[in-house]
C-alpha cells in the first residue's frame, strides 16, 4: 500500500518530502534533452544536460591545481574517485578560449550537494557527497538551492540504506544489472531537512563521518554505513534494528557482492589448490610467529604476506581459522577486503575483533 514499514505513523507522515529534490540536468526523455541542447546552442548558453561529461569537455580543458584560473571539480565516482562523504575534488579544469561565457554559466550550477550520475553498485563507494564549498562534478549531478547543512543532511540520507535502496530501484543502461540511474533521483524522497531536529541529527553524523574512508559497496558491513543508518533511524523515528537488517541483506545481494548474473553465493567454493596452499602457509606462519611479541614483525612474515597476496579467495579460509580462535587475522582481512568492521573501542581486544570480523563474514556470505 506504499506505507513505509520503517516509520512510526506520525514520524512517517511528518518527516518525509513527497516531492523530489530539485535536481538539475536530469532527463530521461531523449527528445527533451535534444530540445534543451538546441535551445542552449541557439542562446549561446552552456546549460547543463544529462551528459555532464560532454558539457565539461565542451567548455573546459584539463588543467592543474597550480593554475590560478582553474576550477576544482569532482571527476570520478568509481572505486578510486570519491572515498569520503565530504566532497573531494580530484580534477582541475580551465575555461576554453572562446567558451568563457558558456563556462561561466555552467559554473552557476555548482552546488554543496552532488548525487551520483550512475555507477557500479558493487565497486563504487558513495551515492552522494557534500561540502561547505560548492563544486561541479563531471559524473555527479548538482542539487541546487540547498544550504551547506541541508546538503550534508541529504548526503547522509542518500548514502544510508533507505537512500541506496531508492536509487537502486531504477536500473541504468549497463550490462551489470542493476546499476544506479539518474532517473531514480527524479522521485527520490528525503527527510524534511527544514525540520531543525532532523537536519541537525543528520548534520552531526556528517561531521562525525566526513573524514572516514568509505569501503566499496561489495566490501559489505562497515562502521561508517552503520553510523549513517543509526543517524537516519534517530532522525526519522525509525526502527534501527530493521534498518540494520535491510543493510545486511543489501550487503549480501549478489550484484552488490560482485557475483555474476545467475551466480549464487553457495556456488562460490574455494579451489582445493588454494585451500591446500593456504593451509600450508597459515600453519607455518602460526608456528613461527605464535610466540612473537612484536605484531608488526609477525605481520611482515613472508608466509603472511603471501596469504594476503592470494586475495579474496582466501577470505572464507581466514574466517574459518577465526572461528576456531587460531591466529591474528585482522591485518590480513583488512588488507584483502578493504573493510574495517572493528570499532575503535575494540582495538586490542582479540575476542571482540574476531567477533566483529565473523559478523562481517556472515553478513557478506563468506560464512
Amino acid at each position: 500500500n506504499g506505507a513505509n514499514p520503517l516509520a512510526s505513523g506520525a514520524a512517517q507522515s511528518a518527516s518525509m518530502h513527497t516531492e523530489p529534490l530539485k535536481l538539475v540536468n536530469i532527463t530521461s526523455d531523449l527528445q527533451q534533452q535534444r530540445q534543451a541542447n538546441a535551445a542552449a546552442e541557439e542562446s549561446d548558453q552552456g546549460l547543463p544536460d544529462a551528459d555532464g561529461n560532454r558539457r565539461v569537455r565542451e567548455n573546459f580543458d584539463r588543467s592543474t591545481r597550480d593554475n590560478a584560473e582553474s576550477i576544482p571539480i569532482l571527476e570520478s565516482k568509481g572505486a578510486e574517485g570519491q572515498k569520503t562523504i565530504q566532497s573531494t575534488p580530484d580534477g582541475h579544469w580551465v575555461s576554453k578560449k572562446g567558451r568563457e561565457r558558456q563556462a561561466k554559466h555552467y559554473l552557476e550550477w555548482s552546488s554543496h550537494l552532488l548525487i551520483t550520475a550512475g555507477q557500479d553498485n558493487s565497486t563504487a563507494r558513495l551515492t552522494a557527497t557534500a561540502s561547505e564549498t560548492k563544486y561541479l562534478g563531471q559524473t555527479w549531478f548538482p542539487v541546487v538551492g540547498l544550504s551547506p547543512d541541508e546538503a550534508k543532511a541529504v548526503a547522509v540520507f542518500v548514502n544510508s540504506t533507505p537512500g541506496r535502496l531508492q536509487i537502486m530501484r531504477v536500473p541504468g543502461k549497463k550490462l551489470q544489472f542493476p546499476s544506479y540511474s539518474p532517473r531514480a533521483t527524479n522521485n527520490l524522497k528525503v527527510p524534511d531537512i527544514k525540520d531543525d531536529r532532523i537536519r541537525q541529527t543528520l548534520v552531526d553524523c556528517w561531521e562525525r563521518t566526513k573524514d572516514m574512508v568509505v569501503p566499496q559497496f561489495r566490501d559489505g558491513e562497515c562502521e561508517v554505513r552503520g553510523l549513517w543508518d543509526q543517524a537516519v533511524a534517530e532522525a526519522m523515528g525509525w526502527d534501527a534494528a530493521e534498518l540494520k537488517r535491510l543493510r545486511l541483506l543489501l550487503h549480501r545481494e549478489p550484484h552488490v557482492r560482485g557475483l555474476g548474473y545467475g551466480q549464487h553465493a553457495d556456488e562460490v567454493e574455494v579451489d582445493p589448490a588454494v585451500r591446500e596452499r593456504f593451509t600450508e602457509l597459515a600453519d607455518r606462519w602460526y608456528m613461527e610467529t605464535c610466540l612473537m611479541s612484536d605484531s608488526d614483525r609477525a605481520a611482515a612474515h613472508p608466509d603472511h604476506m603471501e596469504i594476503i597476496s592470494m586475495g579474496e579467495p582466501v577470505v572464507p579460509l581466514i574466517l574459518e581459522r577465526m572461528q576456531d580462535g587460531r591466529g591474528h587475522w585482522d591485518y590480513a582481512l583488512g588488507n584483502i577486503t578493504g573493510a574495517n568492521p572493528v570499532k575503535r573501542a575494540d582495538w586490542g581486544n582479540i575476542a571482540a575483533i574476531h567477533a566483529s570480523w565473523l559478523e562481517w563474514g556472515e553478513a557478506n556470505g563468506y560464512i
